[in-house]
């Protein structure tokens, strides 16, 4: 995984991520090994999870089970218990007993119930960010949202742009990507049509277990067809909002090889981001952080303070405006994409 530290001023030291990886890296190599369960049974994991039943791998076998009641009752802050990608324990009965602790999540504010978290997969290595160039248009302040979440979930992230070959306004893109590129966040052009970065897809998701995530109707689920061989339904762009139809319904884990496994998820129309406080949310954005020294207040939110050191800097082109403006997007809520309300 590589190292985001510059986006995580709030946490650990440099060195001690190094430390954190290589007990993660330790931990997914020898997960088999694990300490034993207080709860008797096998152990499995999850590969999608519905209103009625959660479907586990046992040994190779898809097995429909069901929630023991002390789950169902268990509070949390979370939408949902038990999550895609979650390893547990399902007793004789097929009940899923327990749910071992995660190493990663990927998690969203609920849209209905603010305070909670929706988990969209755990124990995952990498978020793969799908937009494309048109049809629907690329939007970076979800990137962004993704990134961020990715990042706080201690997960690499990996941008894919897709229908590379709609693009009209190259200079516009080639800024936007220069920006992810320069945070030393891996980006990868894609067209599904001449197959035009599928190799370099496939090869970043070797030996890792990842989660596709986007809006509707960026080829998604065209990728995955492609990279698994898989034959799942897609569908069309909608004439008139230029918006996918949710033609995914469910998220499954898919196993691509031995080592490899992904997960295709239904596309988003709203991605709020969960437990990150205003004040956290500007050390995500180094890039604008670094200008705050010559801010005149500590506590300056760099929208509309006076002798603002990023808004100067945005001014004067040191910081892409683009860049700036996802950042206040994201911080103002005022994305359609994105109700997002702080606490």
């Amino acid at each position: 995984m590589k190292d985001y530290s510059e986006f995580e001023h709030v946490l650990a030291s440099k060195d001690n991520k190094q430390s954190k990886k290589e007990k993660k890296r330790l931990q997914e190599k020898d997960r088999s090994k694990s300490k034993p369960s207080p709860v008797e049974g096998k152990r499995g994991r999850v590969l999608s999870v519905s209103s009625t039943e959660v479907i586990v791998d046992l040994d190779g076998e898809e097995v429909p089970c069901s929630l023991r009641g002390i789950l169902k009752k268990e509070k949390s802050d979370q939408k949902r218990v038990i999550a895609i990608g979650d390893f547990v324990i399902v007793d004789e009965r097929g009940q899923v007993a327990a749910v071992e602790e995660r190493y990663s999540q990927l998690a969203r504010r609920d849209n209905l119930r603010r305070r909670l978290a929706q988990v969209i997969a755990a124990n995952i290595d990498q978020v793969i960010i799908v937009t494309s160039v048109a049809e629907p248009s690329l939007k970076p302040s979800l990137i962004d949202r993704y990134i961020i979440s990715a990042i706080r979930g201690h997960m690499s992230p990996l941008v894919i742009v897709n229908k590379i070959d709609l693009a009209q306004d190259k200079a516009n893109l080639d800024e936007i990507l220069s920006i992810y590129k320069n945070l030393n966040i891996p980006v990868i052009e894609v067209c599904c049509l001449n197959k035009k970065g599928i190799n370099e897809l496939r090869q970043a998701m070797k030996g890792k277990a990842s989660v596709f995530s986007g809006q509707s109707g960026v080829g998604k689920t065209t990728l995955i067809n492609l990279i698994a061989g898989t034959d799942y339904k897609t569908g069309e762009i909608v004439e008139k909002t230029q918006k996918g139809v949710h033609t995914t319904t469910q998220s499954t884990l898919v196993k691509i090889d031995d080592d490899s496994f992904c997960i295709d998820t239904p596309g988003i129309k709203s991605f709020s981001l969960w437990d990150v406080t205003t004040e956290e949310l500007a050390h995500y954005f180094s890039d604008l952080q670094q200008f705050s020294t010559d801010c005149k207040f500590v506590n300056c939110t760099h929208t509309h303070e006076p002798h603002c050191g990023v808004r100067k800097a945005v001014e004067e082109g040191k910081v892409s405006k683009l860049r700036y403006d996802s950042y206040v997007t994201i911080r103002e809520g005022n994305d359609e994409d994105q109700k997002n309300h702080w606490e």
